[in-house]
């Protein structure tokens, strides 16, 4: 079987990573890449982009990041309450997001751009 690669862009007031039901109806951009090279050469390109745009970050397992700016908010009329908006950004394989396991160099540019 060969593996599906993507790069996907949501925007909603839940961060990335919880896939909750209908998680897919908040994505805004998608693209579909023939190798994990390419999914990961797209990945750290809308990582930079995001990184310019946002001045809040934080990531689980550094290849599913919420971007946020903390003016950037909504009111939620069930709830009665104003959420933060969090722009994702998720590099998956085979409809999960990609695991990064041990010390590499995918992993450590990943870091590198997350830290600076």
């Amino acid at each position: 079987m060969e593996n599906n690669w993507k790069v996907i862009i949501t925007k909603s007031d839940v961060e990335p990573w919880w896939f909750f039901e209908n998680w897919e109806e908040d994505i805004e951009k998608q693209w579909t890449c023939p190798t994990k090279e390419e999914a990961v050469e797209k990945f750290i390109e809308e990582l930079k982009i995001c990184k310019e745009k946002y001045p809040s970050i934080k990531h689980k397992n550094f290849t599913t990041v919420a971007f946020w700016n903390p003016e950037e908010i909504e009111f939620c009329v069930a709830c009665d309450d104003d959420l933060q908006i969090y722009h994702g950004l998720i590099l998956m394989e085979n409809e999960k997001p990609l695991l990064i396991e041990g010390e590499n160099s995918l992993l450590l540019e990943i870091q590198k751009l997350l830290k600076g």
